[in-house]
């Protein structure tokens, strides 16, 4: 589980030069640390499972036989590494995110600070100055060119907010506040699992207030609702393997039973 900094015990967490070291050391740089937590004593079903692979999938899981896929997105691991390979010398998914490692997303992504200002009112929009307003728009300027790190930080941020907003917005139609999230693309990639933590640890307090007629009414949700929790497992990369062995399994016994 990554949650948003406190004085809590941190786990071990693994670095590309496999150097140990705890998520406490980058906590202050980046507001989110990873903690253990026991889900025994919760009531545990209904959750949504996010599987992101090449693309993402959504599952709604009601109970250990019942499942169901909900939504999902053509964005993934396959998308950021295809992006990759085009707009970078990146040759691999490692090289690409020890790349991402050492960029910076703010000089590919346009905010909204570069729209509207610094101003608090910014419009009358109310939104935080470094929310992204747009992926990859300040590549239409005349700035300096961004390097291949700053490229694949951007690359990274964008696929993870938009996976968290879906996540999201699929946890709120259904009424659900925790979510899964697994498979390859998540695979010992911590910055894509802080972008996901930060992004949705953000959306319920952004607000936006529009004047129509003469009310004025909230279009997003309310400051001081409930976040999307994200819950991350040790070892993401085997769930798919692990799944398809359990219905080979039951496909073996159902057909012993039938005298195949």
């Amino acid at each position: 589980l990554v949650e948003p900094a406190a004085p809590r015990r941190s786990v071990p967490l693994r670095t590309h030069d496999k150097e140990p070291r705890t998520s406490s050391e980058r906590a202050a740089a980046r507001g989110v640390v990873r903690v253990q937590r026991d889900l025994s004593g919760i009531n545990f079903f209904p959750f949504l499972l996010c599987n992101v692979g090449t693309g993402c999938s959504i599952l709604k899981v009601t109970s250990e036989s019942q499942f169901e896929r909900v939504s999902g997105t053509a964005l993934g691991g396959g998308t950021f590494l295809g992006l990759c390979r085009r707009l970078t010398k990146a040759a691999s998914f490692k090289e690409a995110m020890d790349m991402a490692e050492d960029g910076d997303a703010r000089k590919v992504d346009m905010l909204v600070r570069d729209i509207y200002g610094e101003g608090e009112d910014r419009a009358g929009l109310q939104l935080p100055g470094d929310l992204t307003a747009s992926f990859f728009a300040r590549a239409l300027s005349a700035e300096p060119k961004a390097s291949d790190a700053d490229l694949c930080k951007a690359l990274v941020v964008m696929i993870s907010q938009n996976l968290a907003q879906i996540a999201h917005l699929n946890a709120q139609v259904h009424g659900l506040r925790r979510v899964f999230f697994t498979g390859n693309f998540l695979r010992g990639n911590d910055l894509a699992m802080r972008t996901i933590v930060y992004t949705l640890q953000r959306m319920p307090r952004v607000v936006v207030h529009g004047e129509l007629g003469r009310r004025k009414r909230d279009l997003l949700l309310p400051v001081g609702a409930e976040p999307t929790e994200a819950v991350f497992f040790r070892h993401e990369g085997y769930f798919g393997a692990i799944g398809a062995y359990l219905e080979q399994c039951r496909n073996c016994a159902s057909a012993a039973e039938q005298g195949r």
